[in-house]
């Protein structure tokens, strides 16, 4: 911050990026309060003429990582040293994992062709390493509680929504997926068609 100011004398807009954090579900994280309220003595500790006179901020994705989640079917289930699960969403849907180990978690709607609840585990969980169909060692989405799952069973990677479909490629000749939107009154809306990938149904 002093750097900068020091650097570029005409400089008067401090960024702070999109610094408010967004948590696993349940767990507490700072919200937009504290850093308004750290941010001052911050500020003032600066000489006057190194102290940038606004502040910007991008908070973004706290404002919409929970609004979106990635729908993805099962392709492999592997019983080895540990069970594996490889999806058909990965690394060209959500990049984040692969680009600095962020984890997002990831829930079943199915097991074994079934129905499950989505927020309570089912009898018979346990981990399982999960990846992405490309074949990147960096195309892994972390270790989760998951029921029994096979080929075509369908689950849900939480709070994509400020990343999956803005950083999405088609890397490797992967068709974007389809967005869908669910309105207050219940019903999905295909916000955008797309080949193969993350569909409903």
């Amino acid at each position: 911050m002093s750097l900068l100011r020091g650097t570029y004398p005409a400089f008067d807009t401090l960024d702070v990026g999109g610094g408010f954090p967004v948590g696993a579900l349940g767990q507490p994280a700072p919200g937009a309060e504290r850093f308004a309220r750290e941010l001052p003595s911050l500020l003032e500790a600066l000489p006057p003429e190194r102290r940038p006179a606004r502040l910007a901020i991008e908070p973004g994705r706290a404002l919409v990582a929970r609004a979106g989640w990635l729908v993805a079917r099962v392709l492999h289930v592997r019983d080895r040293s540990r069970r594996g699960v490889v999806l058909d969403a990965g690394m060209t849907e959500l990049i984040r994992p692969a680009l600095y180990g962020a984890v997002h978690g990831i829930v079943a709607l199915t097991s074994l062709g079934r129905p499950v609840d989505g927020a309570v585990p089912p009898p018979g969980s346990g981990p399982a390493h999960v990846d992405g169909a490309i074949c990147e060692s960096t195309d892994e989405l972390g270790e989760h509680l998951l029921p029994p799952l096979r080929r075509g069973d369908v689950v849900a990677i939480r709070d994509a929504g400020a990343y999956a479909a803005s950083q999405a490629s088609t890397y490797n000749g992967r068709p974007r997926p389809p967005q869908v939107l669910l309105e207050n009154d219940g019903r999905l809306v295909l916000a955008r068609r797309s080949g193969g990938l993350a569909t409903l149904g």
